[in-house]
Order: structure tokens, then C-alpha cells, then sequence
């Protein structure tokens, strides 16, 4: 059953002296986001983000996981719910820079990039992303950021 939260999560990798971020064109809307979805049954708020990683990005369960700070709220009508009248996304990041497999999207995306900040910034669709993006490229900056 789905629970009335939305997660929000950030692939990134290091490249040379810099991140990049992982953004995928959702398929049925045409937008660039990065990996979205909601909680199922029982599923805690960081067990959903490594789910719906893990499902979206078809990456194994290995990876850091970084619970970021960002907190939106999205209109009920997007989802199946009546109430609550606004679902809470929670954002979270995770480093890809081990992953030695490939990428492979599920049937929600069509494309898949590593951008620049500045670069996933302009392509992105939603302001709650954009947010979040801010302040994990900011958390990278600075070397503040803790695993979960």
C-alpha cells in the first residue's frame, strides 16, 4: 500500500575536480528529475529512497546513502490521496562514484545523464529538486556530509 510520503534522490559521482549528478527524463511528463517515488507498506523514509533507487537505476544496494536537509511538500491531487491535502518529499543523496556496472533505466525513464550543478540546474523541472540540488552541491563544497 502507498504511504502518504514522497522520496527524492540525488545520484552523484566524482569526476576529476568536480560532481556530477545523475538526472533522468521521466517518460510520461517529458521532465528532467532525479529518482522519485513513494513508500510502500511498512517501508521506513530511507529504506523507500533505496528501493526506489534501486528500482529506477537498476544499481545494487551498495552504496552511501546521505539523508540531505531539503523538505518540500506536493499537492495531494498528484497522487491517489485525498488526505492529506500535501504529501512531504524527503531528499536524500547517494554516491555512485564506485559503481562499476552500468546504469539501466526502468520503464518510468527514457534518458539518463551526469551533468554539471550548473548544467542539471537548468534542465530541471521542479523547484524541490532544484533545491535540493543546491544544497547537496553545497554539502559537497564543503566536505559536510554524513552517511546514513
Amino acid at each position: 500500500m502507498r504511504q502518504p510520503f514522497q522520496v527524492l534522490v540525488i545520484p552523484f559521482i566524482k569526476s576529476e575536480n568536480n560532481f556530477k549528478f545523475g538526472v533522468l527524463l521521466r517518460k510520461n511528463e517529458q521532465v528532467w528529475q532525479f529518482v522519485a517515488g513513494g513508500g510502500e507498506d511498512t517501508e521506513s523514509i530511507s529504506e523507500a529512497a533505496r528501493r526506489e533507487t534501486v528500482e529506477e537505476l537498476n544499481v545494487n544496494n551498495i552504496f552511501k546513502m546521505y539523508q540531505l536537509d531539503s523538505l518540500a511538500h506536493i499537492p495531494s491531487f498528484h497522487f491517489s490521496f485525498s488526505k492529506p491535502y500535501v504529501v512531504p518529499e524527503y531528499c536524500f543523496a547517494i554516491d555512485l562514484t564506485d559503481f562499476s556496472g552500468e546504469v539501466k533505466l526502468s520503464i518510468e525513464h527514457s534518458e539518463f545523464q551526469w551533468l554539471s550543478y550548473e548544467a542539471a540546474s537548468k534542465v530541471l523541472e521542479w523547484d524541490s529538486n532544484k533545491t535540493a540540488l543546491y544544497e547537496l552541491n553545497e554539502r559537497l563544497k564543503h566536505n559536510d556530509l554524513q552517511a546514513i
